[in-house]
């Protein structure tokens, strides 16, 4: 069984969280979860989003030739995975 802890959050808070709480039918605890999810995913691609638009034309073409960024079909070992189900 997880843990638990209480937080002390004002009351306007703890209602906005149990109205969206009530309106999804989850726990306050998912809420809040998701909340911290979606912020960390919007600080990655802000950061992502940041340093690519930091490259300069040269570095960006680098990154659209690298072959370790395309799928390489005619890859044996992939065939293989699927033959024996190890996807």
């Amino acid at each position: 069984m997880t843990s638990t802890t209480t937080i002390k959050v004002p009351k306007e808070l703890r209602d906005r969280l149990a109205a969206v709480a009530r309106q999804d039918h989850l726990t306050l605890a998912t809420v809040i979860a998701r909340a911290l999810d979606q912020a960390e995913e919007r600080a990655f691609w802000s950061a992502v989003n940041s340093e690519n638009s930091s490259l300069t034309d040269s570095e960006r073409a680098q990154y659209r030739s690298a072959s370790a960024g395309r799928d390489n079909l005619e890859d044996q070992t992939d065939d293989e995975l699927g033959r024996r189900g190890g996807w």
